[in-house]
């Protein structure tokens, strides 16, 4: 499987072995990814809305409340596919693309809310694909269908004269300001079919989020969008169809007899797939085109081994899915899709992933996802491991986060804090999180990258202090870091610009109804210690009033004399002064800082000892005991020196001259 910017990652040495092991793969995902018969209510629904199968579902919350569900869904429905008959089929010659159609050339119209929507996605993907998605292609692939069903060519001269005026930017002037469109000559005309059914999916899901029910899955011919979670709480989960080989395409295979190539998660995603198999036109003896037209060939798209049969593209919108997975098509190769698609990667509406496939060679290519390890060679490498017991000093938000991870990863774990809760400075923070590349900012249009974001990182590391290579793991991790959250139950959808970024990139949580902020900080940490308590306590002991008192370790010598050592434990001291030793396959040290270190060995007095006096906003815990255990072993310390100075603090009145003050947060002057 390739990402469609590297070489392979995974050979297929034999084709047709690839093919039954990808298929086993994604019907076991599909499996893991159903519905437990414990889950929630659902309203499921099936149908046939101009002649294409349709299926709805539903999570109900409260099962008393089915019927007012049922009314309220249909009501959607109907609804939806009447805007899509109306406004946007071809095939209705009293809908608002048709009386286009046949307007005098010159005249305005006044474009509905809906065919705005639908021209303005139509727009930005002709211009992506630079044409290779046109909607106003039509009458050239009207002539191209009839050539190709009585076996003839159409001649170059007629192709190219057709080309010179049936192409979207040359048949209309479309106005998106004003609403307007208008036809440029007597043979201009639009045909929606490539993103109708997507906007319809789009429809029924917003309207269906607007009404409260958060958590629902729309399926209209192949067209996917899903919201929330499923009935037994898990993301949605759809599978990735294999297309027919050559030999077999004008059969229909029964979806119980499909094949599959991949299995994907649809978190508030859409999905949609194109195919050279789809509207087949047949000529003479075994000839069979797509109705598609390809503009490279300057013809209509022919099935072929080598080139792409398939393309599904994952998207925050169906219709925007839709219509990129009709332009990708054509672009042949992976290489070129790629291209294409990187540039939606950042955009209000969002392209997270795709998926290319070739029928030689079984070839299937997919998003490259930078500094993530894909999901399957992930689950390769954790079932070739042995199970293993991971201790984790520290129960702030690192610490937290390691032991999700860790428990992710098949491990036993022991979590280890010295404080009677958990939750340490991270239950304190009150701004937010930087991040960018996610979902907030493509809602919201802010143009951001991991060049401004890194910039602004170096430029706040004066002197140049900065290690680029945490910056870059800083930068390119953030996005996902903002979106484990949210799966996990954390809002951050509000942004804001904070002190030192150049762009909106600061991520909390929306404000309690009544407009009374909600700590972030606090927010997440307890987020996660429910998760944990809750759902991890099979795998996760939480031993809290614990104070590590330093690391078991073992030591061996290198050929080149370079003693080498191996932390096999901690050292700890119970509440009750008790000590002992755990023993672990591995220590995290997730202990945070030391500015709050007045103990007789302190760090701050060693390396900072101008800031000694000065007070604090950290809690009592913060003395660094991860740091001297780690040094006791001989670790080399760096950056010591390096103690954050905020400049706002607040006081509290009855106690003054209180060492722990409270943080004046950047967000109070946002």
């Amino acid at each position: 499987m390739a990402d469609g910017k590297t070489s392979a990652s995974v050979v297929a040495v034999d084709p047709e072995r690839a093919a039954k092991e990808r298929d086993a793969a994604a019907r076991a995902m599909l499996q893991d990814g159903g519905v437990s018969p414990v889950g929630k209510a659902q309203l499921l629904k099936k149908g046939l809305a101009y002649a294409v199968p349709y299926t709805l579902k539903v999570v109900v919350a409260d099962p008393k409340a089915m019927e007012k569900t049922t009314a309220d869904v249909e009501k959607v429905l109907q609804t939806a596919f009447q805007v899509v008959d109306t406004l946007l089929n071809n095939f209705n010659e009293n809908s608002e693309v048709s009386r286009i159609n046949r307007m005098p050339v010159g005249e305005e119209h006044q474009m509905s809310a809906a065919l705005k929507r639908v021209m303005g996605c139509c727009q930005r993907v002709y211009n992506s694909s630079r044409g290779a998605f046109d909607p106003a292609v039509g009458p050239l692939v009207r002539e191209l269908r009839e050539a190709a069903r009585e076996g003839r060519t159409l001649p170059a001269e007629r192709i190219n004269a057709l080309l010179s005026k049936c192409t979207l930017n040359i048949s209309f002037s479309i106005d998106l300001n004003r609403g307007t469109i208008v036809r440029k000559h007597a043979d201009a005309m639009l045909d929606l079919g490539g993103v109708s059914k997507g906007y319809g999916v789009d429809y029924v899901v917003e309207h269906l989020n607007n009404l409260g029910y958060d958590d629902v899955f729309f399926e209209w011919g192949g067209d996917v969008r899903a919201s929330g979670k499923n009935p037994s709480n898990q993301h949605w989960v759809v599978g990735i169809a294999r297309p027919p080989a050559l030999a077999d395409i004008r059969t229909v295979v029964p979806q119980d007899k499909q094949s599959f190539i991949r299995v994907v998660c649809l978190n508030d995603e859409a999905i949609a797939t194109s195919g050279d198999y789809e509207n087949l036109v047949e000529g003479p003896g075994s000839k069979v085109y797509s109705s598609t037209f390809n503009p490279t060939s300057k013809s209509l798209l022919e099935p072929t081994e080598t080139n792409i049969a398939q393309v599904s593209v994952k998207c925050y919108s169906c219709m925007y899915a839709d219509a990129l997975a009709t332009a990708a098509l054509l672009k042949n190769n992976p290489t070129a899709v790629r291209r294409m698609l990187d540039n939606w990667r950042y955009v209000r509406d969002t392209v997270t992933d795709y998926t290319t496939y070739s029928r030689e060679g079984e070839r299937v290519a997919k998003m490259f996802e930078i500094a993530t390890e894909d999901k399957e060679m992930r689950a390769k490498r954790i079932r070739g491991s042995l199970p293993a017991r991971v201790i984790i000093v520290g129960g702030g938000l690192a610490g937290c986060s390691a032991a999700i991870e860790a428990v992710n990863c098949g491990a036993q774990v022991i979590l280890l804090e010295k404080e009677a809760k958990i939750g340490g400075n991270s239950a304190k923070a009150t701004s937010g999180i930087n991040a960018w590349g996610t979902r907030a900012q493509a809602k919201q249009g802010v143009m951001d990258g991991g060049k401004f974001f890194e910039r602004d990182t170096h430029r706040s590391g004066k002197g140049g202090h900065c290690d680029p290579c945490l910056v870059k793991t800083l930068s390119v991790k953030s996005s996902d870091a903002v979106k484990w959250l949210s799966e996990l139950g954390v809002p951050l959808t509000v942004l804001s610009q904070l002190g030192g970024a150049s762009r909106k990139r600061c991520h909390r949580a929306p404000d309690k109804s009544d407009g009374t902020p909600v700590p972030i900080g606090f927010t997440i940490m307890k987020t996660l210690e429910n998760h944990i308590i809750n759902d991890l306590s099979h795998q996760v002991t939480v031993m809290t009033g614990i104070k590590v008192t330093g690391l078991e370790s073992t030591s061996h010598a290198r050929p080149d004399g370079v003693l080498v050592k191996h932390v096999t434990g901690v050292r700890l001291m119970q509440g009750d002064g008790q000590s002992r030793v755990l023993n672990a396959d591995a220590v995290i040290l997730a202990t945070g800082g030391f500015s709050n270190d007045h103990t007789a060995n302190s760090l701050l007095q060693q390396y900072a000892p101008q800031l000694s006096s000065f007070p604090t906003t950290n809690g009592v815990w913060a003395t660094g005991d991860g740091v001297k255990a780690a040094r006791e072993l001989g670790v080399k310390l760096v950056d010591m020196d390096k103690v954050q100075l905020h400049p706002t603090g607040l006081l509290d009145p009855k106690d003054p001259s209180n060492r722990t003050k409270y943080l004046g947060p950047e967000a109070l002057g946002a």
